[in-house]
């Protein structure tokens, strides 16, 4: 128990000492979660702006030019004769799109033709392609729908008997867990919980290697047992982030109206293994880091692979099997797929009981390894010391 405190004590000076530390776990902790959200504030992307080649000129073009004018995906910013004028509007940033009508467009649905309509999206954007080709999509599909009916309606049929045939098996897209579709209420939520798990391995590496570039492990209490050391900066982490999990998902969640099934209880009761197992992996790993700016350098590089290879923003059967494996060892895997469920699903304890498990396992080992690594360190003081007296 005097280890305990001795380190508990010991740790906590460390970090109210430092700065840097400071800021990592305070403010970056309030600010940057409540900055991170504020551009996703729309959640979804309208008006994109785009131009419009008109070279066919007739009614029917028109029509379609107005349909597309309506959507609420894109707005009909700019219309061009000719389509070196709309590139040069597209390669300046004016319009992110360009919808081209063929003169030979209404010619081909007199005819009974396929009539093709040339779209050119930006790429680079992948938000904005998708806009632009949606509301195009289903202005185009309209307007042929309404063509059909009128052909088939020609020919006898009842309004309602044409929109039947036209579409014998009509198609409801629901959107599960975010109704409005949302950008925001899709990554923030993650976000958030990597933001816990980056912060702390920064965090905890960054005073390792403070302590071996500024003089190794002076200031450790001497004559502590490994797992009373340990324990003892566990609980300095551990209650610290216990306050940040309110804030995100007790307060910040409500600010912004992200979907919550899940009690604030349940969300702590599942985060706290997450806790312990990546604080316990940033006792193991903060040996590794002779330089402070090193352990800042080398953890901060790894946050996108490791969104990435979480399987919230890349589907996990399209990740090698190599990195899949390797994700595994990661409290950041099964913590943020834990949470989504749980929170955004409205899963059970019972559905999320592989991540649970998985995250308690990883919590016992990689404690028993920072146990290790502490017994290691008493090795080489209680040596030191002898050294000294000798």
């Amino acid at each position: 128990m005097k280890g305990f405190l001795e380190e508990w004590r010991a740790e906590a000076l460390r970090i109210l000492k430092d700065p840097g530390i400071l800021l990592l776990f305070f403010g970056v902790q309030l600010i940057y979660p409540a900055v991170y959200p504020l551009p996703y504030r729309a959640e979804v992307l309208r008006s994109v702006p785009i131009a419009v080649v008109d070279q066919d000129r007739t009614p029917v073009s028109r029509q379609l030019i107005r349909m597309v004018d309506a959507s609420e995906n894109v707005q009909v910013a700019k219309q061009f004769s000719d389509f070196e004028a709309a590139r040069k509007a597209f390669i300046n940033r004016e319009v992110s799109g360009i919808l081209i009508v063929p003169p030979d467009f209404t010619p081909n649905i007199r005819k009974g033709r396929t009539a093709t309509l040339p779209l050119y999206c930006d790429g680079s954007y992948f938000l904005v392609y998708r806009q632009v080709a949606m509301g195009v999509q289903q202005s185009a599909g309209t307007l042929s729908a309404g063509i059909e009916i009128q052909r088939l309606t020609a020919t006898g049929l009842t309004k309602k008997q044409a929109m039947a045939a036209r579409d014998p098996l009509p198609l409801m897209n629901v959107f599960l867990f975010n109704p409005a579709g949302g950008y925001g209420a899709y990554i923030v939520p993650a976000v958030l919980v990597l933001i816990l798990h980056q912060t702390l391995l920064i965090g905890i590496g960054m005073l390792g290697g403070t302590q071996r570039e500024y003089g190794g492990n002076t200031g450790l209490p001497e004559n502590s047992s490994a797992t009373g050391r340990t324990l003892g900066r566990i609980f300095v982490y551990l209650p610290l982030y216990c306050l940040h999990i309110v804030w995100f998902f007790g307060i910040l969640f409500r600010i912004y109206r992200y979907p919550q099934r899940a009690d604030l209880w349940e969300l702590f009761f599942f985060l706290l293994p997450f806790l312990l197992a990546t604080i316990c992996l940033g006792l193991c790993l903060r040996h590794l880091f002779r330089e402070r700016a090193s352990a800042m350098m080398a953890l901060l590089f790894t946050s996108i692979p490791i969104l990435f290879l979480s399987g919230f923003s890349w589907p996990v059967e399209a990740i090698p099997e190599p990195l899949r494996i390797l994700s595994q060892l990661l409290p950041a895997t099964p913590g943020i797929g834990g949470f989504l469920k749980l929170n955004h699903m409205g899963a059970d304890f019972h559905t999320i009981k592989p991540e649970f498990i998985q995250l308690w396992l990883q919590a016992l080992i990689y404690f028993i390894l920072a146990c290790i690594i502490a017994w290691r360190e008493n090795m080489q003081q209680s040596r030191g010391d002898r050294g000294k007296l000798s």
